[in-house]
């Protein structure tokens, strides 16, 4: 490989785009690696049948965080909104702000979750994060969602961003996050085969980039590093003289994690991906995460973004309801700090055309959210378990890194819960709206059909009703953050 001037290098720099002060991005699938999945405007069933039952998220409180902002007159959720912050000055929350991500994601909440009350928390870097998880705690809320992703973060559980989440979940908040979008687009090695201060991939030190995009976005992260190791990532452009740098990362100091960013304008043609470091094997992880293009060589298997990386959390995968399958971009654990990463998989498309782990968290969100709704009390592990528990493997069998325990199937998860609710111990107190509303309607109000009636793999709700009529659960209060 040619070498390169300090000139060339210092002219080539100025071209970095700067970044807003953070890592984080709207969790959407980019580039190649969301080409090949149509459109679907297919009806979830399992929800609708639980609506059926009266199980809308009557009594549950749901805060929704994202970096996009959101539009909180949209119709569609508008009349549940309690509260709406903005925690930094790069989101904007109020009245017409538009249909942008974080409006689209509380739209799915709402959809699952009709009668839960929004709040609606827009974040700006991991410093707006964490005020806004701190200001949902506070409001005592039951169920945080987090369809958004910070790159950058080796996913070790010892993160900023990670502690935050940690935190929350500890605190009886059920966290549920989308697990990224990055499968493709990640690469993860240990920086023992080194050749001319570059790290060697496979056969060579370059990484190609599939995918077309005009902005190519990238991330260098590493962990276990010497004092005096220093990383970089270079981006290339094959020209007919030879390779031409475009770009080198910048470090990004405001985490206090070792990690650098990559933000750049391209030409049309062809890119590469360079690891620079010491001349010599360190042992040092490295990490190399792309949120707009697909890698040549990637390493699906520690994908993974966070803070679904973070304990505790459920991370919600990407479910691909057209082709029946995984999304190929879908992010995978496991997590450096020995996790699954992935807890269950979930639809990923909706009716507006929005895709990705984003809308599969918070589909996940609302049904964590229909599980309160009837067991109030319920901590963060058991709403998890009855998520996990109830999803259909559809992975390699058992629980697997990749999809988790598998399909979400709404309907089950609340039966669940509901099944777990009846053989609980009954506690003093006032019964859930749900319970109490659907108590009062009796088992046959919905004219549900008597072959899912009988149907004892899905725990039907309606059979457990008036058993659950006596379950008190009195909501439970929070602490503060």
């Amino acid at each position: 490989m040619s070498s390169v001037s300090a000139r060339t290098v210092l002219v080539v720099s100025v071209v970095v785009l700067a970044l807003v002060a953070s890592l984080v991005a709207v969790a959407l699938p980019g580039g190649e690696q969301a080409a090949a999945e149509p459109a679907t405007n297919q009806p979830d069933e399992d929800v609708v049948a639980v609506h059926a039952d009266g199980v809308t998220g009557d009594g549950v409180d749901v805060a929704v965080l994202d970096p996009t902002g959101f539009d909180t007159d949209a119709a569609a959720y508008a009349d549940a909104v309690v509260a709406a912050r903005a925690f930094g000055s790069g989101t904007t929350v109020g009245p017409n702000a538009g249909d942008v991500h974080g409006t689209r994601s509380a739209r799915q909440v709402a959809a699952v979750a009709p009668n839960a009350s929004l709040y609606l928390a827009g974040f700006d870097g991991e410093s707006g994060y964490g005020r806004a998880m701190a200001w949902a705690v506070r409001r005592d809320v039951d169920v945080v969602v987090v369809p958004a992703a910070f790159h950058g973060k080796p996913g070790t559980g010892e993160s900023v961003v990670e502690n935050v989440t940690s935190r929350a979940v500890a605190r009886g908040v059920v966290v549920v996050a989308a697990a990224g979008n990055t499968a493709r687009g990640t690469y993860r090695a240990t920086y023992d085969r080194v050749r001319n201060g570059a790290l060697v991939v496979e056969d060579g030190v370059r990484n190609y980039l599939r995918g077309e995009d005009r902005v190519v976005r990238a991330w260098l992260s590493w962990t276990n590093a010497g004092p005096s190791e220093s990383y970089a990532l270079e981006l290339y452009r094959v020209t007919e003289t030879g390779p031409r740098l475009v770009a080198r990362s910048v470090p990004y100091d405001a985490d206090g994690e070792p990690n650098a960013r990559l933000n750049v304008r391209v030409e049309p043609g062809t890119h590469f991906l360079v690891v620079r470091g010491p001349d010599r094997p360190t042992g040092t992880t490295v990490r190399v995460t792309s949120a707009t293009n697909a890698l040549q060589h990637a390493t699906v298997r520690g994908s993974l973004v966070a803070p679904a990386t973070a304990d505790g959390v459920l991370a919600v995968g990407a479910w691909n309801p057209v082709q029946g399958r995984l999304a190929a971009y879908s992010s995978s654990g496991p997590t450096l700090a020995g996790r699954p990463g992935v807890d269950v998989v979930a639809d990923a498309r909706a009716d507006d055309g929005f895709r990705g782990s984003s809308v599969a968290a918070a589909r996940a969100g609302g049904v964590a959210a229909l599980v309160r709704a009837v067991r109030p009390n319920a901590t963060p592990a058991a709403v998890e378990s009855s998520l996990e528990g109830t999803a259909r493997d559809v992975g390699v069998e058992g629980v697997d890194a990749r999809t988790g325990g598998g399909l979400l199937r709404p309907e089950r998860a609340v039966a669940a819960a509901l099944a777990d609710a009846r053989n609980a111990t009954a506690e003093s107190g006032t019964t859930s709206p749900a319970l109490r509303s659907r108590a009062d309607r009796g088992p046959d109000a919905h004219g549900r059909s008597s072959s899912k009636s009988t149907d004892p793999a899905a725990l039907p709700v309606l059979a457990n009703a008036l058993v659950l009529f006596a379950y008190a659960g009195a909501r439970t209060t929070q602490a503060r953050l």
